[in-house]
């Protein structure tokens, strides 16, 4: 079975009053998720994270860390394939979030607030990586 790599990310920043903001995208399907894509050959995941970021999303953003990994099955043209993701936090440095559109189908580009981001998300992987980031800021 062919494996699909992938980076995804958990993109933060942090107002005035201390609130963090979760940066989410929506695609046309209709679901809120987080920033994501595939690797470029040979290019070092750390990279392809923050160009992802900003090619869907518009906002410029530093590597702090790795979160984790997702392992799934997806069904596509290819028949079965596992899809491995390594998600990182991310933390915003410049760029209002403004929507892609286009290829990568997004449609909406926002910052929520922390608690309400994971309740948007409705995959239970995808807040799980939240969740995970979270204990992050509790440091």
């Amino acid at each position: 079975m062919k494996t699909i790599y992938g980076v995804g990310a958990v993109v933060f920043r942090l107002q005035s009053d201390q609130t963090i903001e979760i940066l989410l995208i929506r695609k046309r399907k209709g679901f809120w998720s987080l920033p994501k894509g595939k690797l470029k050959a040979n290019e070092p995941p750390r990279k392809a994270i923050v160009r992802e970021v900003y090619e869907e999303t518009h906002v410029i953003a530093e590597v702090i860390d790795l979160i984790g990994s997702i392992d799934y099955l997806i069904n596509g043209p290819q028949g079965t394939q596992r899809k491995l993701v390594d998600y990182y936090l991310l933390r915003a440095i410049k760029g209002r979030a403004r929507p892609t559109g286009g290829r990568e189908q997004i449609v909406a580009a926002e910052w929520v607030p922390l608690a309400e981001a994971i309740e948007r998300i409705q995959r239970p992987r995808l807040r799980a990586v939240v969740r995970a980031a979270q204990s992050w800021f509790s440091c």
